[in-house]
């Protein structure tokens, strides 16, 4: 923009210049016009003093003198009108790409600006809200708690924003080796923008309290029953994120608190929001799916004994697109636990069999399933931020037994 002002100058100068000469050339056209007028005057008389014919020869010479300082000064026009053009058009030339490499970044800006969205907690409205009460969006990111309904008590709304956090954190633009351009697309891939492979189909993470079955009917498998059949089909959800897990470890424990919330929004943001076409990710976008990136790194783990997929079907997935499913998503979140070095949140430090203990390290996964390192390294590094786990462990200590205030602060 700076370059526009300097053209603007540069034409108010040009005009400036431009009068001065056209006051010069107009005061010797006006001594033109005066001393052609007196010459006529004396040529008009019948006899002529000596002095007279003196002054009309001088006359003469001077408008000789004149007519020559007149086309002197309209040269001298022209080539300045020259130059002062051509000096303008390089200018302006020199401005419009000014001008549209700051349209260029102003634009970027604003999908930037527009892919990184927070919001804060609202109540839900319409589809699914006779089930879920509160909601946030962050980063592509829409995340429903369930409120006092079926028997259970509500999720509560600090829980919610830990959830948030997490999210937030794993969107970090300002994390270590993150590709800013490629992360856009993940969090639009999330939001299921237009041009994304879900497009039209938001990301949706589900919170919900102990589990499917403390709830008076349980809505995962009979939705109906809180009418969750609208939101769950028109949302891209794939996992369930619980407070206070009934069937899990026990609660009560920060980091068993924690490796609870980021195992299922591992899930959620690895299977809505990755390059499932490059990945290779669902039999339905790729008919080919078991010679993708992903399935050969799950073959080279299973086959190597070094991750056990017994949980979910053994080696079903090897052959059934559904279970394939399933299965990768439990993969990829044991990969990215063991690549950010999460491990220590596990009870013990350990997941073995199903994952095991020499793949908690990029080293050891480097060593043991160079297949999933690459993949690591290639699809999921340059879109994931991987926030401290001192920074977790702030989020989620010790003492959540129904109020999590008491056991960290999410800082959202």
């Amino acid at each position: 923009m700076k370059k526009y002002f300097v053209v603007i100058l540069a034409f108010f100068t040009f005009c400036s210049n431009d009068a001065d000469i056209s006051t010069d050339l107009s005061e010797i056209e006006k001594d033109i016009i005066q001393t052609e007028e007196k010459i006529e005057d004396l040529e008009s008389k019948d006899s002529l003093t000596p002095e007279e014919e003196q002054e009309l020869e001088n006359l003469e010479e001077q408008f000789e003198e004149l007519e020559e300082d007149l086309d002197e000064a309209e040269e001298e026009l022209e080539e300045d009108l020259d130059e002062a053009e051509e000096e303008l058009e390089e200018d302006l030339d020199e401005a419009e790409e000014e001008l549209e490499e700051d349209l260029d970044e102003a634009e970027e800006e604003t999908t930037t600006t527009s892919a990184y969205q927070k919001g804060g907690i609202l109540d839900v409205a319409g589809s699914g809200s006779e089930f879920y009460k509160r909601e946030v969006t962050i980063n592509g990111v829409r995340i429903v708690a369930a409120g006092n309904v079926g028997g259970q008590q509500a999720v509560p709304d600090a829980f919610l924003e830990k959830v948030a956090r997490m999210v937030e954190l794993f969107t970090d633009p300002n994390g270590d080796g993150i590709d800013a351009n490629a992360q856009i697309t993940f969090i639009k891939t999330l939001k299921g923008d237009p041009g994304t492979y879900h497009a039209g189909i938001p990301t949706l993470q589900r919170v919900a309290r102990g589990g499917g079955d403390d709830y008076s009917s349980n809505f995962l498998r009979s939705p109906e029953s809180f009418n969750l059949d609208d939101i769950n089909d028109s949302t891209f959800n794939n996992d369930m994120v619980w407070y206070l897990n009934s069937s899990g470890e026990g609660f009560g424990k920060g980091d068993v608190d924690a490796a609870e919330v980021l195992e299922h929004v591992f899930h959620t943001i690895h299977m809505s929001g990755l390059d499932a076409l490059a990945l290779k990710q669902y039999s339905y976008l790729s008919s080919d799916w078991a010679s993708g990136p992903v399935y050969a790194a799950m073959k080279e783990a299973y086959d190597g004994g070094l991750w056990d997929s017994e949980g979910y079907g053994g080696d079903a997935w090897k052959t059934d697109p559904e279970m394939f499913e399933i299965a990768q998503k439990e993969y990829l979140y044991l990969l990215n636990f063991g690549m950010f070095e999460y491990t220590s949140l596990w009870e013990n430090g350990t997941l073995s069999p199903e994952w095991n203990d020499s793949m908690r390290t990029p080293s050891g996964i480097l060593t043991n399933n160079p297949l999933g390192h690459e993949l690591y390294n290639t699809y999921i590094a340059p879109v994931i931020s991987k926030p401290d786990l001192s920074t977790i462990r702030d989020i989620f200590q010790d003492g959540d037994v129904g109020d999590p205030t008491v056991a960290g602060s999410s800082g959202y």
